[in-house]
C-alpha cells in the first residue's frame, strides 16, 4: 500500500482537523474505500470540562472530501447507556442517537457509532478495503483461520453481522476475547476496523496490515487465473461505441422505468479483460463483497450477453428480452424473501454487464453512476483474490435481502427521491439544448439544470457553449458540445457524445437561431432563403430526428420544445426568410407531434416576442435602421402594440416556459403554441 501520509497537516492543535487529515488521506484511496464508504472517528477531552465527546463521520459523506462539518459531536458519557442494552431496533437506535448529539446543525450520525463508542480505543478507522473483503469473502472458517495466521493475533476475526447495533453488539460481547495486542477486527463481508492512540499509528496500522495482507494474496494469485480463458474478447473500439450508442438508451429505459436514471459506461481494458472470462457469468452470479456494495451497486449484476454482428433492430429486441428476463428472476428472489405487501425496489439493477463491449451503471446521478462502478470493480479485485482463497463466498440471500431492504438505508434512497420529485420540474431528465450559447438557449439551459437536469449545451461557439455549461451546473453533470446545425453529422455527434455521457435524452429545446437580411420579397436571395431554412427548419428536422430516435428506444417517452416566435404565425414586412423557415418549423413541430405522440414524445412550439436577446437587439437595429428612427423608438413601437405594455421581455421567462413544456406540468399537451409576447392581437393563434 502506498504510503500518502504527510505529517504537517497532521500536526494541528484541534483533533478535529487530526481526525478530518486522516479520513481525507484513507479517502483518495480507492482499494481503501469507495466514495460514500467507511467511516472514522475520535474521542476528544472537552477543555475544563470532565466530559468526553465522540466526533464520528456524519452518514452520508464522503471520506475523500469530508471536512470539519461532517463529523458528528455526541456525547460519551450519554452514549455509555448502549452497554446495557441487549437490543435496540433501528428506530430506537437513531433516536437515541440523536439524543446523544452535543449542538445542532450537524449531519446524522453514522449508523456505525455504535461500534465506535463501544470500542475503548481513541482514534477508530473502518474501511471497506479490497484485501479484507478478499480474505473474509471465503468460507466462514477458513477466513478466521486465515486472520489468524496473518495478523498473529493483532487482528481479530468477527463473523458476519448486520451493521448497526447489531454489530456493536456482538463486538461488545468479544471484547474479553480480544486479544490485549490487538490492533483492530477483520468484519466478515464487512472490512477492516483499525484503532490506535493517535491519528498517526492509527494510519499506519492501517497501512501495515493492508500490506501484510496484499503480499500474500499478490503470492497467492501467481499462476491463477480467476476468471479463466477469455471466451469473448474486446470488440474493436469503433465497434463498441457504435453498440454502446444503440444499446445504452434501450437499457437506461429499462432500468428507469419507474424511476428515471443516469448512466456510465466503462469499456476500460482492465473491465473488458474480465468480462471477456469463461468464468466471469458463474462468479459474478455469487454477489458483492459488502453489505455497502449492495447499496451503491445492487444484488447482483445483469449479465447481458449479445449478438455483436447484428443490426440495430436485431440488437435491441434481444437486449430487452435478456433484461426482461433478468427482470423477472429479480421478482422471482423478492417474491422468496418478501414480507406481505413489500413492494419490489424500484433500482433492482445498477450494474450491467455487457461481454465484449463494457460495464453500464445506472443510478439517480452521474456521480452515483460513477461511484457504482468503482465499487464493483473493487469487488472484481476481491472475487479475484478469494478464488486464489479457495473460493469467492458473499452473504446468502436472506442477508442479502435483509439488507438490499434495510430501513435506514432505503429511507434514505426514498427521501432523496420524494425531495426531487418535490422541489425540481425536471429530475434526473437529460436535456439537450441547442443554440444555448445565448439568448433564449442559454436561459433554457441554466432554468433546465436549476430545476434537476442534466444539460448539454449546444452551440456553434464551443468556448460560448462551455461558459454556459459551467454557469449551469458542476461539470459531471453538464456537457458543452460545439456543434453546427447546418451539417447533420455533427448534428448526430451531439446526441451520440450525450448518450454516451448520459445513457440517453429526455428532452429536446431547440432555440438556434440566426439574423435574418430584411428585404422586400421582389428583392430576396435564394441565399437569404437557404441560411434561414437551414438553421431554423432544416437543422431542427435533423436534431427532433436524431433526439426522437433515442427517445424511443428508450420507451419512456420524452419532450420536443422549440422556439418559433411570433414570425410563424404573424406575417412581417421584409420577413419572408425569417418567417417562412419559422413558420416551416412550426409545421415541422406538428407533423412531429401527430408522429411521436403514439411513443409518449411530447412535441410544443413557443411563440416568442420582444424578447431581449441579442438576437433581438439587431433586429431592433436592423428595423430602426430601414424606418428612420431610434433604436429606442422603435422598441417604444413594439411596447405599444401589445396588450400588456411591456417592453423587453426576459429570455428568462421563456426558459421558464420551456421547462414547463417538458416537465410532467404539461404531460397532457401536445402539438400545441405557447406564446409570450405581451399580448399581439395579430398574432394570436387562430
Amino acid at each position: 500500500m502506498e504510503d500518502r501520509w504527510e505529517e504537517g497537516p497532521a500536526r494541528g492543535a484541534d483533533p478535529l482537523d487530526r481526525i478530518v487529515y486522516l479520513s481525507n488521506v484513507i479517502g483518495m484511496e480507492p482499494s481503501l474505500v469507495q466514495p460514500g464508504g467507511g467511516n472514522t472517528s475520535i474521542k476528544v477531552e472537552v477543555p475544563g470540562s470532565s466530559a468526553r465527546h465522540l466526533l464520528v463521520k456524519g452518514s452520508g459523506t464522503d471520506l475523500r472530501t469530508i471536512g470539519r462539518a461532517g463529523f458528528t459531536r455526541l456525547s460519551l458519557e450519554a452514549l455509555a447507556a448502549l452497554e446495557d442494552r441487549d437490543s435496540m431496533s433501528d428506530e430506537a437506535m437513531m433516536a437515541f442517537l440523536a439524543d446523544c448529539m452535543v449542538g445542532r446543525d450537524q449531519p446524522t450520525p453514522s449508523v456505525e457509532t455504535p461500534l465506535h463508542s463501544l470500542l475503548p480505543h481513541r482514534v477508530i478507522a473502518h474501511t471497506h478495503d479490497v484485501v479484507t473483503m478478499s480474505i473474509t469473502n471465503i468460507d466462514d472458517g477458513k477466513a478466521a483461520a486465515l486472520v489468524d495466521e496473518l495478523f498473529e493475533g493483532a487482528i481479530h476475526y468477527v463473523s458476519y453481522v448486520r451493521p448497526g447495533f447489531p454489530l456493536a453488539d456482538v463486538v461488545r460481547r468479544e471484547l474479553d476475547a480480544i486479544p490485549e495486542g490487538a490492533v483492530g477486527l477483520a468484519l466478515a463481508h464487512h472490512g477492516l476496523v483499525i484503532w490506535a492512540d493517535d491519528v498517526v499509528s492509527c494510519y499506519r496500522r492501517l497501512r501495515d496490515a493492508i500490506t501484510t495482507a496484499e503480499v500474500y494474496l499478490a503470492r497467492s494469485r501467481e499462476g491463477r487465473s480467476a476468471f479463466g480463458a477469455v471466451a469473448v474478447p474486446p470488440l474493436p473500439p469503433a465497434r463498441r461505441r457504435e453498440m454502446g450508442i444503440t444499446l445504452l438508451p434501450v437499457l437506461r429505459g429499462a432500468l428507469g422505468a419507474e424511476e428515471r436514471v443516469i448512466l456510465h459506461f466503462d469499456d476500460s481494458d482492465r473491465v473488458l479483460a474480465r468480462l471477456g472470462g469463461v468464468r466471469m457469468e458463474e462468479l459474478a452470479g455469487r454477489g458483492m463483497a459488502t453489505p455497502e456494495h449492495i447499496l451503491r451497486a445492487g444484488r447482483l449484476p445483469v449479465w447481458l450477453p449479445l449478438s455483436t454482428d447484428t443490426g440495430d433492430a436485431a440488437l435491441i429486441k434481444e437486449a430487452r428480452e435478456k433484461i426482461a428476463r433478468a427482470k423477472e428472476a429479480y421478482l422471482g428472489y423478492h417474491a422468496r424473501h418478501a414480507a406481505a405487501g413489500q413492494s419490489p425496489l424500484r433500482d433492482w439493477a445498477k450494474v450491467v454487464l455487457v461481454p465484449g463491449v463494457g460495464m453500464v451503471t445506472a443510478f439517480k446521478d452521474p456521480a452515483s453512476a460513477r461511484t457504482a462502478a468503482v465499487c464493483y470493480e473493487a469487488v472484481l479485485d476481491s472475487i479475484e483474490n478469494a478464488e486464489a482463497l479457495g473460493g469467492f463466498r458473499f452473504l446468502g440471500e436472506d442477508d442479502v435481502f435483509e439488507f438490499e431492504h434495510w430501513p435506514l438505508e432505503r429511507r434514505k434512497v426514498e427521501e432523496s427521491i420524494r425531495r426531487e420529485r418535490d422541489t425540481k420540474l425536471v429530475p434526473r431528465q437529460v436535456a439537450v439544448v441547442f443554440g444555448g450559447g445565448s439568448g433564449i438557449g442559454r436561459a433554457a439551459a441554466v432554468k433546465f439544470a436549476a430545476e434537476g437536469a442534466l444539460v448539454v449545451v449546444v452551440d456553434r461557439d464551443g468556448a460560448v457553449a462551455e461558459s454556459v455549461r459551467a454557469e449551469a451546473g458542476p461539470a459531471g453533470r453538464s456537457l458543452a458540445i460545439e456543434a453546427d446545425v447546418t451539417d447533420e453529422p455533427s448534428v448526430a455527434r451531439v446526441f451520440e457524445e450525450t448518450v454516451l455521457r448520459f445513457g440517453g435524452v429526455d428532452t429536446l429545446c431547440y432555440a438556434a437561431g440566426v439574423a435574418p437580411r430584411f428585404a422586400p420579397i421582389t428583392d430576396i436571395e435564394e441565399r437569404d432563403l437557404q441560411a434561414q431554412l437551414a438553421v431554423h427548419y432544416l437543422g431542427a428536422v435533423s436534431a427532433i430526428k436524431h433526439a426522437a430516435r433515442i427517445m424511443i428506444r428508450q420507451g419512456t417517452g420524452g419532450a420536443v420544445v422549440a422556439s418559433v416566435s411570433k414570425a410563424a404565425v404573424a406575417p412581417g414586412k421584409d420577413a419572408v426568410a425569417y418567417g417562412g423557415s419559422k413558420a416551416a418549423l412550426l409545421q415541422a413541430l406538428r407533423v412531429a407531434a401527430v408522429e411521436l405522440g403514439p411513443h409518449g414524445i411530447r412535441v410544443n412550439a413557443i411563440n416568442a416576442d420582444q424578447v431581449d436577446t441579442p438576437l433581438f437587439r439587431r433586429f431592433v437595429a436592423q428595423r430602426s435602421a430601414a424606418r428612420g428612427v431610434t433604436p429606442e423608438e422603435q422598441l417604444e413601437a413594439y411596447r405599444k402594440r401589445n396588450v400588456l405594455g411591456v417592453s423587453l421581455i426576459p429570455a428568462e421567462a421563456v426558459g421558464d416556459l420551456a421547462v414547463l413544456l417538458a416537465s410532467d406540468r404539461f404531460r397532457y399537451t401536445t402539438g400545441d403554441l405557447l406564446t409570450i409576447d405581451g399580448g399581439l392581437p395579430e398574432a394570436f393563434p387562430r
